[in-house]
């Protein structure tokens, strides 16, 4: 139920976040059109009608015009029909620069109604000189045609006599050789022979030579009908012609009357057709899509470039005067509270919220700070208004008294022992009198795994002295032994000997899905100890803090608070 609930809400916020996404891309049109009024779009509907029944008041003396240039231009000569045609492609081409780019119909409609009307009245020009152009190209191939037709009707003329003197000369030729006193002198040329193979050959080569010009004619049958046809449909349907160059007025005219009186699902046809909603609607799912997948292709480079790199990186390891010292020997398991005995020469520095019961005569006061040397640290950690606690052999009981889930133990530092803590998890301190808790301060800024773990400083506590770690559900003192991987917000403390590096997540596919973080902390082997907090979340409802408050911690844990 639990992993149905998680889908559920991963959809609807989703769902939610693609809605957001389709309001930002659309949000222009869809202000400005909430600012219209109804007074508005009954004047615009009304001014474009009024400049559309001007316009097709000039049909008639467009047509008139268009008549009396393409009259009988199919009976003109075509020197005539050049001269023309010229003339009608130069006005064309002129109206077309007069014109210029279009801005659009409402636009112009915007500088008002007489610079929409003088721009259609030109568009009108343009359609009528684009129809009378293709009329008189029309009746210059008819021309054309007819020509052709006639100088091909005379070369077949003159193709049918050549081939008739052809044929003539060829028959008497054939009729003077047949003759039986032409047979007995054959071997011997006369002159009538002669002759008629002259005139034969003579008349033949005329006829194939009309024959070759016939052929050479660039006409084909059915030439005059297609111009013909070509020519009457130019002439039809010039009023559709000056409907087409309209067509635009016409539109915005019909999306003004349905923004006006038109239904309400007219209207957001019209207004889904002007927002142009399908691109919008694409881009914004497309921009979900990139802000979806985002964050798995970024954990998918992490896991498969960043992470190698970072395990690759030498550790961290503290270098601390002394070097590694005395062995922090290992503490009782953490319990819900600790009773702390002084000896000879101790004093007790306890948080507020942690003191439980203490002895009636010890001596007690006010500490303002843990450590005057590291104010912000121990402010910001909590480490303020402690209480002091005094005299040989006095037990003072520390407990967690508002946080239900912490638990204590005492991790004992003998001379010379260092543990980097972070002063969150210290509840108590007991230190020797006048003989403070020394602290000091260790920058990593130059480490990746500083950065990849966002803790760029280290706190080292100094023995001698004991300290009351305090944990949500426990604290566990264990050896560092062959080397421990853990959680990154689970380690609290270790011994300043100790290599300290992050290591990448056992599992991907729960990183990738957001259930896992890429790295976590990776101690190497050593001798020292590791200071583990059973459950860090305890107390926060198991949840991550965001905002103001989760900027917060990541800033104190940069600093190794």
């Amino acid at each position: 139920m639990g992993r149905f609930t998680s889908i559920l809400q991963w959809l609807l916020r989703h769902a939610l976040l693609y809605g957001a996404l389709v309001c930002a891309f659309g949000v222009s049109p869809f202000v400005a059109q909430a600012w219209r009024q109804a007074s508005e779009r009954e004047a615009t509907f009304l001014g474009l009608s009024e400049v559309e029944s001007r316009l097709r008041a000039e049909y008639e003396a467009l047509g008139a015009q268009f008549a009396s240039t393409t009259a009988g231009a199919e009976n003109r000569s075509a020197a005539e029909l050049d001269r023309l045609i010229a003339q009608t492609r130069s006005q064309r081409d002129a109206a077309r620069r007069a014109l210029g780019d279009r801005p659009g119909i409402m636009a112009l409609y915007r500088r008002g109604p007489q610079a929409l009307l003088a721009d259609q009245q030109g568009r009108l020009q343009v359609a009528l000189l684009d129809r009378q152009l293709q009329t008189l190209e029309a009746a210059r191939d008819l021309v054309d045609s007819r020509t052709a037709q006639e100088l091909q009707a005379g070369a077949r003329v003159r193709l049918s006599q050549a081939e008739q003197r052809c044929n003539a000369a060829i028959a008497r030729q054939q009729a003077l050789e047949r003759a039986w006193t032409y047979r007995l002198r054959s071997w011997i040329e006369s002159e009538e022979h002669r002759q008629v193979s002259q005139e034969r050959q003579r008349e033949c080569s005329v006829s194939d030579e009309a024959r070759n010009r016939l052929a050479a004619m660039a006409y084909r049958e059915g030439a005059v009908e297609r111009a013909q046809a070509a020519l009457a449909t130019s002439r039809r349907d010039l009023v559709t012609t000056f409907d087409e160059a309209l067509a635009d007025l016409s539109a915005e005219r019909a999306v003004a009357g349905t923004l006006w009186q038109g239904s309400a699902v007219q209207k957001l046809r019209v207004l889904a057709k002007e927002w142009h909603l399908d691109r919008l609607l694409t881009q914004a799912f497309w921009a979900l899509l990139v802000i979806v997948a985002s964050p798995y292709l970024i954990r998918l480079l992490c896991w498969t470039v960043l992470a190698p790199l970072a395990e690759r990186r030498a550790s961290i390891r503290l270098a601390v005067p002394g070097g590694r010292g005395a062995a922090i020997p290992p503490s009782a398991p953490s319990t819900t509270s600790v009773p702390v005995r002084l000896g000879p020469s101790e004093e007790l520095l306890v948080r507020q919220s942690f003191l439980q019961t203490t002895s009636h005569q010890g001596a007690k006061a006010t500490q303002w700070l843990l450590d005057w040397r590291h104010p912000l640290a121990s402010w910001a950690s909590g480490l303020a208004f402690l209480t002091r606690i005094g005299g040989e052999g006095e037990v003072t009981t520390v407990s967690a008294v508002r946080d239900p889930f912490a638990e204590v133990t005492v991790l004992a530092m003998p001379e010379g022992a260092s543990c980097v803590l972070l002063p969150r998890a210290l509840a108590a301190v007991v230190q020797p009198v006048g003989r403070p808790l020394r602290i000091t301060s260790h920058w990593r800024l130059g480490s990746l795994n500083a950065w990849l773990t966002l803790q760029l400083r280290y706190l080292v506590f100094h023995g001698p002295c004991r300290l009351v770690v305090k944990g949500g559900r426990g604290v566990r003192v264990e050896r560092a032994e062959r080397g421990r991987v853990f959680g990154q917000a689970q380690l609290v403390g270790f011994s300043a000997d100790l290599a300290y590096s992050v290591s990448r997540t056992e599992t991907f596919w729960p990183y990738l899905l957001g259930y896992e973080q890429l790295f976590k902390d990776k101690v190497k082997a050593g001798e020292g100890i590791l200071v583990i907090e059973e459950a860090p979340m305890a107390g926060r409802g198991g949840r991550v803090r965001h905002g103001l408050e989760g900027a917060f911690d990541v800033a104190t844990k940069a600093f190794g608070i």
